[in-house]
């Protein structure tokens, strides 16, 4: 007599929750996360800190993680490079790279080689949930991630030369000589990547002037446009 496979209750209840399982994994949202892009000199750490902390003290199973220094380190483990020759080739204008490229460190990382595996470094994070990404382009990387929430600080060129000089001891003409380089490479670094604007407006959720705001009241307001 061939054999049969007969429905049985104990069937029907592997079958009803292996379905519900599938429903639930298809529905189910990834937790949420934030992204902080800013003008250089504004206090992007110390809110992303802010942040943390606040977050934390909600007492999440999964906790909340500043994503900086981790996402280099990720992107060196695949890369072959280290963090430092990352940093090197983020800050280094492409037409001095021409021009200078025989005195430059020749173990200096190649940009393309770094943003190809820096943007799924930033969403396998991003789909972790819990994380809070300042800088690296993220804001870009995550544009169709409907977990991710957008943030951009601006401020005076006055106060965020102050904050230089003081973060890094500098005078006023060494401060503003340091921010005009860092933040054009930056945004021509992304540039070259994303043909986006950094600075664009349209891409955020939230941006604040840091200048007329504090580091607090940055933190409860993103808390509030923040889904959780």
């Amino acid at each position: 007599m061939a054999n049969m496979d007969y429905w049985t209750p104990q069937l029907e209840s592997k079958l009803h929750c292996w379905h519900r399982a599938q429903t639930m994994s298809s529905t189910q949202k990834n937790a949420p996360c934030l992204t902080i892009a800013r003008e250089f000199g504004c206090q992007a750490y110390p809110l992303a800190e802010a942040l943390a902390a606040k977050l934390n003290a909600e007492n999440h199973n999964l906790p909340w993680i500043i994503v900086g220094k981790k996402l280099l380190k990720e992107v060196s483990k695949l890369s072959g490079y280290s963090v430092e020759q990352i940093e090197k080739a983020q800050d280094v204008h492409p037409t001095v790279k021409a021009v200078f490229s025989m005195f430059l460190d020749k173990h200096l990382a190649e940009e393309t080689e770094i943003f190809q595996h820096m943007k799924p470094v930033i969403r396998s994070f991003a789909k972790r949930g819990h994380c809070i990404f300042v800088g690296h382009g993220a804001v870009m990387a995550t544009q169709d991630m409907p977990n991710c929430t957008h943030v951009r600080l601006v401020a005076s060129h006055e106060f965020r030369v102050k904050k230089i000089m003081e973060s890094y001891d500098l005078t006023q003409k060494e401060a503003t000589e340091h921010i005009e380089q860092y933040q054009q490479q930056r945004k021509e670094f992304l540039y070259r990547f994303t043909e986006s604007d950094i600075s664009d407006p349209k891409l955020y959720h939230l941006v604040l002037n840091n200048g007329r705001l504090p580091v607090e009241a940055m933190a409860d307001m993103t808390l509030q446009h923040l889904p959780r």
